[in-house]
């Protein structure tokens, strides 16, 4: 049982991290899409592995963060969700939201 505790809070730290890059890709692109519409086709980052490491993780954000609620929703019901911090919860189904709108809404 510990073991799925600290292994589901390695996945909620996970999930955050993917979710900043999906916030960090989104802005990116806006800066990068306002750049291009000026003339300019500089990169805004001159390491593109970085800037595409960037937009694999943001794009799979939304996966890993439905996934992420599927799980959260069985350990509510079952009553372990408290074990993982409440602010990664709410960060987590904030950029869902968010990802949501991104994709499937704009």
């Amino acid at each position: 049982l510990n073991l799925r505790v600290e292994i589901m809070r390695l996945f909620s730290k996970i999930v955050f991290i993917c979710n900043l890059c999906f916030i960090v890709s989104v802005i990116l692109r806006k800066v990068e899409l306002s750049y291009k519409a000026k003339g300019n086709t500089d990169q805004i980052i001159p390491l593109p592995f970085v800037e595409g490491t960037l937009a694999v993780l943001g794009e799979l954000a939304i996966v890993v963060n439905v996934v992420f609620f599927i799980i959260a929703l069985y350990l509510l019901v079952s009553k372990k969700l408290k074990q993982i911090p409440r602010w990664i919860v709410i960060f987590n189904f904030t950029a869902l939201l968010a990802q949501i709108y991104w994709f499937f809404i704009d």
